[in-house]
């Protein structure tokens, strides 16, 4: 809607890419925590402290590989992969590109501002009751204050003591202060992003997000002549690389980081790769074909017992009842698959005990009524 509404800006990106960016961003940790989930149950020996600290062993992955691509080209992960980079508004020497500061300044809003409003929700969820909180309102909230509310005993004594009683008075006043305030100041910074949105939208401002403003960045489509400058560069390298100076450490150094360099630019490869293969996987398995592979094939009924040679012969005419020789009224079928009127085949199993065609065994609580005649 920006470039429908702008007409002329072509390197601005639409509100709609970057609203996919994000998206996509807040995406990651989950899946991957899942994926994380999955095999700590295979393997909890050596996964479950990982588990436990999910969310900052993901900070510490995503901060190498946002700094990896903020370094090599100019943009966090998501945001080269939908095609964008950073630019910053004043130029430095006639040049638009990030500087060092701008690299950790936009890694400080990419992984580490995410990473303590995680912690924040979860602590405020912690002291405000959570669920039950939510529930049965602020009675069960001050039932739980009255709870750790520090009482001062007989016995305490000193200035040890006094100091130990006023840390805790402390220490419950932070935390009701918070638990009074951090819905607020939660709900600014939502409010921030979303008028930035807006404002982005209408072209009342080049900034996309509030941590872009005060870092003097704006997001900006990728060119023809950004695509040649990545082609003629190179693969990227990683942080670690250094200038050779002959020595075999620096010549494995240099290898290690080309190895991770590339090992994080594979992620623009296998990322798409791996969203295909879940939407196949996701495809396949609510698909009739899915369901055509694993089911079994149904058998066929199995043939009906020969008629014994002593037995009852059984009409040409299926309508006749092979007892009275008439045409079946109150039809059912006895265990061997035959079928009679209801009164003669009870009867005949009730006196004899077996089918009056096979001479098999019979019990009459196995004779079953049809309602439409056979």
């Amino acid at each position: 809607m920006s470039d429908m509404l702008s007409g002329a800006d072509a390197g601005k990106p639409s509100l709609f890419e970057l609203v996919a960016q994000n998206k996509m961003t807040e995406l990651l940790e989950p899946a991957l925590r899942h994926i994380t989930s999955v095999y700590a149950h295979r393997y909890p020996r050596y996964l479950i402290r990982i588990l436990n600290w999910h969310e900052e062993v993901y900070a510490a992955v995503m901060l190498a590989v946002e700094r990896h691509y903020l370094r090599n080209y100019g943009g966090s992960f998501t945001e080269h992969f939908y095609g964008t980079k950073r630019v910053r508004v004043r130029q430095i020497a006639g040049s638009n590109a990030l500087t060092r500061g701008d690299v950790w300044g936009s890694l400080v809003f990419l992984v580490g501002l995410p990473l303590v409003k995680s912690r924040l929700d979860q602590y405020y969820d912690r002291v405000s009751g959570g669920d039950a909180a939510r529930l049965l309102g602020d009675a069960f909230s001050q039932q739980q204050q009255q709870q750790i509310e520090p009482e001062p005993t007989a016995s305490a004594a000193g200035a040890l003591a006094a100091a130990r009683r006023r840390l805790a008075a402390v220490r419950l006043a932070a935390k009701r202060a918070f638990q009074k305030y951090y819905p607020h100041a939660n709900c600014v910074y939502h409010l921030a992003a979303a008028f930035y949105y807006v404002a982005y939208m209408f072209d009342r401002t080049g900034y996309s997000s509030p941590w872009l403003h005060l870092l003097g960045l704006q997001i900006r489509r990728l060119s023809a002549a950004d695509y040649r400058a990545m082609d003629a560069r190179g693969p990227a390298t990683s942080g670690l690389a250094a200038p050779p100076n002959g020595s075999i450490l620096r010549l494995v150094r240099n290898a290690v980081a080309r190895l991770v360099g590339g090992g994080l630019d594979l992620l623009k490869v296998a990322l798409p790769l791996s969203i295909f293969f879940y939407r196949f996987l996701e495809w396949w398995y609510r698909s009739d074909f899915h369901r055509r592979v694993q089911q079994t094939p149904v058998p066929p009924p199995p043939m009906p017992p020969r008629p014994h040679p002593d037995g009852v012969a059984v009409p040409f005419d299926q309508t006749i009842c092979p007892l009275c020789e008439k045409k079946r009224t109150n039809p059912a079928m006895a265990p061997s698959g035959y079928v009679f009127c209801y009164p003669c085949i009870h009867k005949h199993i009730d006196d004899t005990g077996t089918c009056p065609v096979t001479l098999t065994k019979a019990d009459p609580a196995a004779i079953r009524k049809l309602y439409a005649d056979a």
